[in-house]
């Protein structure tokens, strides 16, 4: 993310993606105090990959020292300088031209933003190491949501905006969004949903190695062996208990977190560390599947498996299999 500096006071100025700097506070993204500088006085903004700045003002602003005609563009260089209405002592220099993303940036001991950042992507456990948060982004309202992985308040989630603080690892960070709109395109790539696929579960006679791939028609994606897929077979087995029982499907799997918890025998840190490890990695690989992360849905104190059709191997022996899975291989073979 782009940012300037403001030589007076030593401080970063990230920019949106459509930056607005002015007199007026509490409508312009950065405050110039200073009765020469209009309202709104001048515009930095992201253009077809170029950061380029416009004068708005009566009293203009000047980029290297020459003064911009008002309400055209001039594109950014690093190293510029820029001050407003002729007053050369509050003087903002372009540092980074970085495109804007929404980010991370740590702040120092007095909470002035540094240039340390951390660009998100989707769905974030942090810190990397032993992680404390999950940080997930949800396209379907465009809103950052940060959850604690000590709470099991699945419901509870904190929704993210500009200057929100964040504590990591006694490191404050605070969370900017880009402000970048988005235009909507038609995919190239077809939307798949969770009852579409076809998962496979290979479990290691100890239960120590849980392997998983997801099918779709003619196409294996392996997910590998992780530690957290024992975690989404264990769901899977809730799930085939309730079938067994006649359960409906919509009300199938769901199983409370509490007994979850003595049924792996591990903390609720650790099962919250797995769920989100699992729908961080459905997330980022089945890219094509509508809602992924929610192949683990969860509600209040509440989770299951949302897969309609999976197969759990032990060994390599056949230990449970889906009556949708079962449709679907017969389909296959006729």
């Amino acid at each position: 993310m782009a940012y300037l500096l403001n030589k007076d006071s030593n401080e970063c100025c990230f920019l949106y993606a459509h930056h607005s700097f002015g007199r007026f506070q509490y409508s312009v993204d950065t405050f110039v105090n200073d009765l020469s500088v209009s309202k709104i006085h001048t515009i930095i903004e992201w253009l077809n990959g170029k950061w380029f700045i416009r004068d708005l003002s009566l009293n203009g602003t000047w980029l290297n020292h020459k003064r911009l005609q008002k309400d055209s563009v001039e594109e950014l260089h690093i190293g510029d300088k820029i001050y407003f209405a002729g007053n050369s002592q509050v003087t903002y220099v372009v540092k980074d031209l970085s495109p804007p993303v929404d980010q991370l940036v740590k702040l120092d001991a007095q909470q002035n933003k540094t240039t340390e950042t951390l660009a998100l992507n989707n769905y974030h456990l942090l810190p990397a190491e032993q992680p404390e948060w999950a940080i997930m982004y949800q396209p379907n309202c465009g809103q950052w949501y940060l959850e604690s992985l000590h709470d099991d308040e699945f419901s509870t989630c904190e929704m993210l905006q500009d200057d929100s603080v964040i504590n990591l690892a006694n490191e404050q960070w605070v969370f900017l969004s880009s402000h970048l709109e988005v235009d909507t395109q038609v995919s190239s790539v077809p939307q798949l949903y969770i009852n579409e696929l076809d998962f496979i579960f290979n479990l290691s006679l100890d239960e120590e190695t849980s392997e998983l791939t997801v099918h779709h028609h003619d196409k294996d994606i392996d997910l590998h062996v992780r530690c957290h897929h024992y975690l989404t077979l264990n769901l899977a087995r809730y799930r085939a208990a309730d079938a067994k029982k006649g359960v409906l499907p919509a009300n199938q799997g769901w199983v409370n977190t509490e007994q979850l918890v003595k049924d792996l025998g591990v903390d609720m840190r650790y099962l919250n560390i797995q769920i989100h490890r699992a729908r961080k990695q459905f997330s980022e690989v089945l890219t094509n599947v509508h809602d992924a992360e929610n192949i683990i849905e969860r509600q209040l104190r509440k989770v299951r498996f949302a897969g309609a059709s999976y197969t759990i191997y032990k060994g390599c022996e056949l230990e449970s299999t889906s009556d949708v899975a079962r449709t679907r291989r017969k389909s296959i073979t006729i």
